[in-house]
């Protein structure tokens, strides 16, 4: 990917996440570099990184703070103020070092947009990037509901979070429709870029084989709505044990258990869990070997409408996917384009893997599927949507092509 040298804005980004791994947001930083903005990009840090440092010409500055795995409601809310106060004095610090034009902050939590008073102060647009819906979100990861007092409180902030900023962006259509606007979110405040796939990244595998093992593959969060508890289960119950391979890569709050799980079900001669993260351009090397992508998910309030950006990473492989139906993900794939089992049903994803597992030419049959609809969920058509929005908030033309030029890595 190049990178070019003359700058038309700055802009500071800012989200509670690791940036290395986390794709929506290498994604926006990297195509506002390309596209001859500077970028700041405010993130928690891991062990072992330095305050500061460049990466493919995002300057990452790496914030005090580990991220918070576990399980308590109070401490993540901790962990999110915490974030917030050392957000708040230092895009203050920056903003006087430098003019933002634009600052981009990501969701969860959605107050983290008002630690940019500062530079709004100074003239800088702000964009609340909402990734998931919290109050849906946290309803649904501790079982709260959503009649509640913490539901109702998480949807106020959530009114004034998008009120205070000048855009909100959310990741594709179902949420936007079907949660934010029914939240009391005017629709025409809401623009949509779609967390799409990096195909310049996720590129087609020219060395897929369906040669009679099915080798599975899961990366990403390790989280229990996913539906890993189902996936194991339903493992524990195939009858082509011998032609599967199962490959699971991630770190979450379920990871301990998730091991216990694996462990108790006899499942650790063909499932390999890597417990760690990769960083997201080294996860299609990682991932290369894999011929069918696994995309389980327990069906509720939050996970109805989500689009796993997994599924289509490996639909821009080119690799089929097993997966359920949700509203988010009916609106964008059709009934023949993945193989879908009933969500929560153990024995009906065994039986798709054990039709997989006796069957390669129907593997072979749902790759070529995959290639064929793949373009269809490509980032770069995204970027141009996600590009022109920072070029109408920060008064940026257009730059002129033959002022731009590669810079070297």
């Amino acid at each position: 990917m190049k990178q070019l040298s003359t700058r038309t804005g700055s802009i500071l980004m800012i989200a509670y996440t690791n940036y290395r791994t986390d794709p929506r947001v290498i994604r926006a930083a990297e195509s506002a570099v390309n596209s001859g903005f500077d970028v700041d990009f405010m993130a928690l840090r891991r062990e072992g990184e330095p305050r500061e440092e460049m990466i493919r010409g995002v300057r990452v500055l790496h914030v005090n703070q580990y991220r918070y795995r576990g399980r308590g409601l109070f401490q993540y809310m901790l962990a999110y103020l915490s974030f917030f106060i050392r957000c708040l004095f230092k895009s203050a610090i920056l903003s006087f070092k430098k003019s933002y034009a634009v600052v981009h902050v990501n969701n969860m939590p959605d107050f983290l947009v008002f630690c940019t008073l500062i530079p709004k102060l100074m003239g800088s647009k702000i964009l609340l990037d909402i990734h998931d819906p919290m109050p849906n979100t946290f309803a649904s990861k501790f079982k709260s509901g959503d009649k509640g007092f913490f539901f109702k409180l998480l949807l106020w902030q959530e009114k004034l979070s998008a009120w205070y900023s000048d855009r909100v962006l959310t990741v594709h259509d179902p949420v936007k429709d079907l949660i934010l606007v029914k939240h009391g979110l005017p629709p025409d405040s809401i623009q949509v870029i779609a967390n799409f796939a990096d195909d310049e990244i996720f590129t087609l595998n020219p060395d897929y084989r369906a040669d009679g093992k099915l080798r599975l593959i899961f990366h990403g969060t390790i989280l229990e709505r996913y539906g890993l508890r189902t996936l194991v289960e339903s493992l524990s119950k195939v009858k082509h044990r011998e032609n599967i391979s199962v490959k699971i890569i991630g770190e979450g709050d379920f990871s301990e258990e998730f091991k216990k799980l694996i462990a108790s079900a006899g499942l650790e001669s063909f499932v390999h869990f890597d417990n760690r993260f990769y960083p997201m351009h080294d996860i299609p090397r990682i991932i290369s070997d894999a011929n069918v992508g696994l995309v389980p998910l327990e069906i509720s309030s939050m996970t109805n409408y989500a689009l796993p950006l997994k599924m289509l990473e490996y639909t821009s492989m080119g690799l089929p996917v097993i997966t359920v139906r949700n509203a988010a993900i009916s609106y964008y794939f059709g009934e023949t384009d993945c193989l879908y089992y009933e969500p929560g049903n153990a024995e009906s994803l065994t039986a798709v893997l054990d039709r997989l597992a006796a069957d390669p030419s129907l593997v072979l049959h749902y790759h070529q599927k995959a290639v064929s609809i793949r373009e269809k969920f490509f980032w770069s058509n995204e970027k141009k949507k996600y590009i022109s929005l920072l070029r109408e908030l920060s008064n940026c033309p257009l730059p002129n092509p033959g002022a731009l030029r590669p810079v070297a890595k």
